[in-house]
């Protein structure tokens, strides 16, 4: 799983759900338990399994609807250096929430150069714990923290921040957001996209 699948999974599905009909939909979810006991999700972050059943539930017209909602959630803008355009606004919404709020910084900047557990950020980030809990939940459920140990338990899991920085430009009262891809723990991150 990399940084790049963890972060655009959730508006992914969201979009993705928009160009497939329910029957459509629940044949993928019901496959991906079946042949994986992955949820949707969760499939999305390992995108390999997620493209496959999407292949075999729609035929032909499964991948041009994957490269449809990309097309709508991002943009690549430069491979060399792993930069993306966001073009999903709640994304943009998290994202910008997240490096304004004081404790989700932190925590994002202590899990930036190589993986670490929540409990290892709990102790260096020497705040209350259960508000430390409650945002690191936050990330992780808006794509911002990712784990590549996905067999482990949770208590030995290791994340790291998925964005290693972002930059905003406003042209003509469009609001711009272009992340570069923090891929400390993978080797091909913009492969699907590509």
């Amino acid at each position: 799983m990399t940084a790049m699948e963890t972060l655009l999974a959730s508006p992914f599905e969201k979009t993705f759900s928009d160009f497939v009909s329910y029957d459509e939909i629940t044949k993928i979810k019901n496959s991906l338990f079946e042949q994986h006991h992955m949820t949707l999700l969760s499939s999305i972050k390992d995108f390999e399994k997620f493209q496959t059943i999407t292949g075999q539930v729609l035929g032909d017209d499964g991948t041009p609807l994957i490269k449809k909602t990309l097309d709508v959630i991002c943009r690549l803008e430069s491979k060399a250096r792993h930069t993306v355009e966001i073009k999903d606004e709640s994304l943009k919404s998290a994202i910008l929430e997240s490096f304004d709020d004081p404790v989700k910084k932190q925590i994002l900047d202590i899990a930036f150069d190589y993986p670490i557990t929540i409990w290892e950020i709990v102790s260096r980030a020497k705040k209350d714990t259960e508000n430390i809990s409650e945002n690191i939940s936050y990330l992780i459920s808006h794509g911002l923290l990712a784990t590549n140990d996905l067999g482990d338990s949770e208590h030995n899991k290791k994340y790291y921040s998925t964005i290693d920085s972002f930059e905003v430009k406003v042209d003509d009262d469009e609001f711009n957001m272009y992340v570069t891809i923090n891929e400390i723990a993978n080797s091909d991150p913009l492969k699907i996209i590509c």
